[in-house]
């Protein structure tokens, strides 16, 4: 396998210009496209377009949407639109508040958890951004260590919400997938992870024992929380331990390459016994035959609506992407679904 080719560039992120490094291949078939296809479907739906960044802690998601938003603004003379990055810092709940409410287990909520964000006001800023208001964005201090309330100007055609409990399942974020026009989803391996949230605890000065007690009492249970516990996105991006993104494997490339070569193997006998198959598709072509292949076609249609109908209904997956996975158009999955 040929050596990765890096990009480097620097950025200010909460005050401090931190260098960036991404592979020629992650711009190139993951940022980019990316960047094209929701410039095209701001332009599709001709209003503010916001999208949904959800990752694990430690994934590099603000650096990623911070950078997808510099690569925007690079890429506007050959038509990609403007990217705004907004985060979820501002709507983090006081840690006193948090210290005086117990879970279920009777012990004060984490800081890290999904109750520990004010979703009453996030809903109501989401609620405004997906209307196309003009609203200001809060964000967190961290020179004052507090809450700024509506101090960053939202003026972009396509906003990045990132965060880490966007598309979760449970106490309450649920009610908040349907203000994302799209949504990118960031996977990990749990031990890659570990390794640099530790590695990262230890640079602010805790032991290695006390790095690891951390992860595994606040870290880990909250990462593990937003991969299993999360809607599916429209697309899903894999962290790498060198900091890098990959697309998500195709789990369906064994069964494609199988369907292949079993038709490759039919076609082969078929050339062989064409005499047989001759007679077979006569037969199939007159009265019974021809009942019995029009049934068969309309269960197949009629299977697929109910597998597109189910999905769409449960909210196992949005639609971009049963568009993009079932290869339909708009007005195809609409007809399918009414």
């Amino acid at each position: 396998m040929p050596a990765k080719q890096w990009r480097t560039c620097r950025l200010n992120i909460n005050g401090t210009s931190r260098k960036l490094s991404y592979s020629d291949d992650a711009i190139k078939k993951l940022f980019e496209p990316l960047l094209r296809r929701l410039t095209a479907l701001c332009h599709r739906l001709g209003r503010r377009t916001v999208v949904y960044l959800v990752a694990p802690a430690d994934t590099g998601k603000t650096t990623l949407a911070l950078f997808l938003e510099r690569l925007a603004l690079m890429g506007g003379a050959s038509g990609i639109v403007p990217i705004q990055r907004l985060g979820l810092e501002g709507f983090q709940r006081a840690p006193k508040e948090l210290a005086a409410e117990l879970d279920a287990e009777g012990k004060p909520l984490s800081p890290y958890g999904p109750q520990a964000y004010d979703l009453e006001a996030l809903s109501a800023k989401l609620s405004a951004l997906a209307s196309g208001q003009d609203i200001r964005w809060p964000v967190y201090d961290r020179a004052r260590r507090e809450i700024v309330p509506d101090i960053t100007p939202v003026r972009k055609p396509i906003v990045i919400v990132e965060g880490c409990y966007l598309l979760l399942k449970s106490y309450g974020w649920e009610n908040l997938r349907k203000f994302a026009d799209y949504s990118v989803a960031i996977m990990a391996q749990p031990g890659s992870l570990a390794s640099r949230t530790q590695q990262r605890l230890a640079a602010r000065g805790l032991t290695p024992k006390e790095a690891a007690e951390r992860y595994e009492n606040d870290y880990r249970p909250a990462i593990m929380q937003v991969m299993t516990g999360s809607w599916p996105a429209d697309e899903t991006w894999i962290y790498s331990p060198d900091g890098d993104y990959q697309p998500q494997p195709d789990r369906l490339q064994h069964y494609r390459a199988k369907q292949k070569s079993t038709q490759q193997d039919f076609d082969s006998v078929r050339r062989k016994d064409e005499p047989i198959f001759r007679a077979y598709e006569e037969q199939m072509a007159s009265g019974h035959g021809k009942t019995y292949a029009v049934g068969y076609q309309k269960g197949l249609e009629t299977a697929r609506r109910n597998i597109l109908r189910r999905l769409a209904s449960s909210n196992g997956m949005g639609r971009e992407a049963l568009k993009e996975t079932f290869h339909l158009t708009e007005k195809e999955l609409q007809d399918l679904l009414s």
